[in-house]
């Protein structure tokens, strides 16, 4: 399992394609091209998202790219 994973926006198809054919053989890597279209419940006029504040870190029509670090834990024992 990847230990970090990349999300490229998808207006950036020329960094999501450079970054792959770099880091191809990198198992500790995994990247991947952002395939969100839109916010259904603005489309559907509910308005934003009170759930959760927007984030800076996944605006991605902002950044080209954000990076997540995968967090590993020890399995709960029972």
């Amino acid at each position: 399992m990847a230990r970090c994973l990349v999300i490229v926006s998808r207006d950036q198809p020329e960094l999501f394609q450079r970054l792959t054919s770099l880091y191809r053989d990198e198992e500790w890597l995994e990247i991947l091209l952002d395939r969100r279209h839109g916010e259904p419940w603005i489309a559907m006029g509910c308005g934003p998202d009170r759930r959760s504040p927007p984030s800076p870190h996944t605006d991605l029509h902002e950044q080209r790219l954000i990076v997540i670090p995968r967090v590993y834990r020890e399995p709960l024992l029972s």
